[in-house]
């Protein structure tokens, strides 16, 4: 009968325990073992209970059997571990670790005393002491044999079988616990404890002839527990060790460190180090147990804050080849971003990416769940170190060709306006050079836009929509907007854009990329990305509300007229669709503001002559950045409205002239994905779409507005008031250029002028505050007039100057006459020619 004692199984009857504790006091007689090491295992009997495998010493083969004594060898020094391995061997009737052995007067060893390698150390294994001292021993003949049993202790269920955010946290994984996470894991996963004995292994003089005799032995025992923690937890996820020692051993890594060593009068040895700690200071290490986690709380807080996840086109993901690395690109909206794109994909069954996060978010213990969540860390700006790029973009190689999803924001950065922001093009070069090097493994970037109906933000970016500088994250920002989680903050849309394959791209754009990557390569692939990213557009019930207040100045308007005004906007929404990729909410307007209501967005009042809505204050400033998330879906419509709403009547062909020379500027302002075709066959659809719902009438050969006192004349106003602004900094931009005339003006002079003007005017006119005098807007309508061919950089006699084309003048008198008297009046007084600064020669 199997002899059993301490932590006891919960079917032990009260006779056997006592039987089996007066056995174990005996037993204890003969351990050499120390007052402190009896107290905590007192203490562990009373909560831990586990389960040895094989159960019984028979099983184990050659244990049964008389032979050379019995050691025990576990990966790492652990406390709790050897106490339940002491219970485990007396329960089985073999000796304790706690036992002499030939070498000393402990059975029990340890592989390492760290467990996982330190990344920082070239040569990272450091074996115990004894264990070395053992292998000497047996090769000098000291002692003669003796049989190696592995030892796996595991806590707990593997992690996604963990119902438990708490426990999912403490559960094993791959990393080496400290005390505090060894008695967290005692307490909430000690009775559910496995003890798992490996086969023996003899250790005798044949088997220790070879001069790395400790080498193979430790191998073949990390080959062992290795095996047993897949089996029990899952694979190693993390690789950090094996990726950081890789890419300091790559040809560009090393020539960098060398290149650093002989600029800065470093030995090799320090230059090396930095690499390692650059690696470190970049590389994820991903735990699975972390993810479980991050699946149990995350699960937790949509349900809490959010009415739901909808997920549009997911089957997407499912339909990209399974050896291909896989880039997720989403739009940038919300810190929420990071955990929200790898939540949907886990539960898609597939890999969770590895996200480029910037160090802002590298904060204590925040950074190091993320990293654990698959985040990776990059500086901001790291111009001019040769050491740290070349590091980081080895990196990124080397994940890219394992083959590893990785997840970044092409923007660089969250959009506080709630447009789409101009790409950042670095990491998509870094990506594109990577496949240039090494193609063998596909490479499929995928556009995701994220919708939200309320964000987490939402007063800071009313804030800074209002002209208050951008605050640094920090653990105070985080610990204040955990106050926000009792409130409701909508539903959440993820649509997954049309995929872009890399190489078939490539093939059409740049026949020749295997040589090198063209500037111009790298700037369409993000053209496209973004532009694919504005096609999986989704109109929520907040987007249409605040497109539906497009115009409106004063926080009350009338019900039934935004009710009509919301209508409207969804009826054009599905008959001429932006993108096959865009989904609109199947609510109508009525339903829409009980939706905002519901929401506290909108407040309803009774009036005797109709209902009114009220917004609040800071709601109002916040829907402009929710009508900004979709305006380019409406930039079509809305431009037709403005050309038709200040005309008593217009000709087709004039309407589709005009449009055909601002919509360039509205392409690079919005990316959008039409071409100058597409842009005349969506503006005829339409036209025709108009004159459908009543916001058009025909005479012959013309088409006019509705009379005022009709209420499709309001709902038309409201369309042509989306696209006020960006209608208005043109006209600041070219009516300032033309009023200074043709090469008198340096494209920066423009720029700080026109910042200026649009400054003015923000402050007269608008209520969008400094998102309408974005310097980078400015600048992007410049290039676009010089892209077009408008305007062209004078090489004599003013450098530098732009020189432009008469036909521009005509083009700004049109879309002066687009904008309100009051405007049209500030912008032509501002935009008179001052005397600039002279140009440098």
């Amino acid at each position: 009968m199997r002899s059993s004692c301490g932590m006891m199984p919960r079917s032990s009857s009260p006779s056997s325990i006592r039987s089996s504790r007066k056995a174990c006091s005996l037993s204890v007689k003969k351990r050499s073992i120390s007052w402190y090491y009896d107290l905590a295992q007192r203490v562990l009997r009373l909560w831990v209970r586990f389960r040895s495998y094989p159960e019984t010493a028979t099983h184990l083969g050659l244990l049964a059997e008389p032979g050379p004594p019995l050691v025990y060898f576990m990966q790492v020094r652990q406390l709790t571990d050897l106490l339940v391995l002491d219970e485990a061997t007396q329960r089985l009737g073999l000796n304790s670790p706690f036992s002499p052995s030939p070498l000393d007067s402990r059975s029990g060893f340890y592989l390492s005393r760290t467990g996982q390698p330190s990344p920082l150390q070239r040569r990272p294994y450091r074996y115990s002491k004894r264990m070395l001292r053992l292998v000497k021993a047996v090769q000098s003949g000291q002692i003669a044999a003796v049989r190696i049993v592995p030892v796996s202790v595991f806590w707990g269920r593997a992690p996604e079988k963990q119902e438990s955010a708490l426990k999912a946290l403490f559960s094993d994984d791959w990393g080496t616990p400290g005390p505090i996470r060894q008695l967290m894991r005692s307490i909430l996963h000690g009775r559910q404890t496995l003890v798992k004995f490996g086969e023996p292994m003899l250790l005798d003089q044949a088997s220790v002839q070879t001069e790395a005799a400790e080498r193979r032995i430790a191998r073949l025992l990390r080959a062992e527990f290795r095996r047993e923690r897949e089996l029990a937890i899952g694979p190693n996820l993390s690789h950090r060790q094996t990726l950081v020692n890789q890419l300091i051993e790559s040809a560009p890594v090393q020539a960098a460190i060398a290149q650093e060593a002989a600029d800065k009068q470093l030995a090799l040895a320090k230059a090396e180090l930095k690499a390692r700690s650059i690696g470190v200071e970049i590389a994820s290490d991903y735990s699975y147990s972390f993810i479980r986690f991050f699946d149990v709380l995350l699960t937790a807080l949509w349900n809490r804050i959010y009415g739901g996840v909808a997920l549009h086109r997911i089957e997407t993901l499912t339909q990209i080849s399974s050896g291909a690395t896989v880039v997720y690109v989403p739009c940038h909206r919300s810190h929420i971003d990071y955990l929200l794109l790898s939540y949907v994909i886990h539960h898609q069954g597939l890999p969770v990416p590895h996200v480029a996060a910037g160090d802002n978010l590298n904060l204590p213990l925040v950074g190091s769940l993320l990293r654990k969540g698959g985040a990776f860390f990059l500086r901001r700006s790291f111009k001019g170190d040769k050491l740290y790029s070349t590091v980081f973009e080895q990196y990124l190689h080397q994940m890219i060709t394992r083959g590893f999803p990785i997840e970044y924001f092409i923007e660089g950065g969250r959009s506080r306006t709630g447009r789409l922001l101009a790409p950042k093009a670095g990491m998509l070069a870094w990506t594109l050079e990577s496949f240039m090097r090494d193609h063998t493994r596909p490479v499929v970037f995928v556009p995701v836009y994220i919708g939200y109906e309320r964000v987490f933000e939402g007063s800071t970016y009313v804030a800074e929509l209002s002209g208050q500088p951008k605050k640094r994250e920090s653990i105070g920002g985080i610990i204040k907007a955990l106050r926000s989680l009792r409130e409701n903050f909508g539903k959440v849309h993820v649509n997954i854009g049309e995929p872009v394959r890399l190489q078939p791209f490539l093939d059409a754009t740049q026949p020749d990329w295997r040589n090198s990557i063209e500037r111009s390569t790298v700037a369409q692939l993000a053209n496209t990305l973004v532009t694919r990213i504005n096609d999986a557009v989704v109109l929520n019930p907040i987007n249409l509300l605040a497109l539906g207040l497009a115009g409106q100045q004063r926080h009350t308007v009338d019900a039934d007229q935004l009710e009509i005004r919301i209508d409207l906007l969804r009826r054009l929404a599905l008959a001429v669709p932006y993108s096959a990729q865009q989904h609109v909410t199947e609510l109508d307007g009525k339903a829409v503001l009980a939706y905002a209501m519901d929401h506290r967005i909108i407040s309803r009042h009774s009036h005797p002559l109709g209902d009114l809505i009220e917004i609040e204050p800071q709601q109002f400033v916040l829907l402009s950045y929710f009508r900004n998330n979709v305006l380019h879906a409406m930039a079509v419509p809305a431009l037709l409205a403005a050309l038709v709403n200040r005309n008593e009547r217009i000709e087709p062909r004039r309407v589709l002239q005009t449009a055909r020379s601002v919509f360039p500027f509205l392409k690079s302002e919005y990316f959008l994905s039409l071409d100058e075709s597409s842009f005349e066959l969506r503006l005829q659809s339409m036209l025709d779409a108009f004159i459908e719902q009543g916001l058009l009438k025909t005479s012959g050969a013309w088409v006019m507005p509705p009379a005022l006192h009709e209420s499709a004349s309001i709902a038309l106003h409201g369309l042509a008031q989306m696209l006020r602004e960006p209608l208005e900094r043109f006209a600041i931009v070219v009516g300032t250029l033309v009023r200074f005339g043709s090469g008198q003006i340096t494209a920066k002079q423009l720029e700080d002028t026109s910042h200026s003007i649009a400054q003015r005017v923000a402050l007269l006119h608008e209520t969008s505050g400094p998102q309408f005098y974005d310097r980078a807007v400015l600048r992007a309508i410049i290039a676009t007039l010089e892209q077009i061919g408008l305007t062209r950089v004078q090489a004599q006699p003013q450098a530098g100057a732009l020189e432009f084309d008469p036909q521009l003048s005509s083009l700004a008198e049109q879309v002066m006459l687009l904008l309100p008297v009051e405007t049209r009046i500030s912008i032509s007084h501002l935009s008179q020619p001052i005397q600039p600064e002279p140009i440098a020669p």
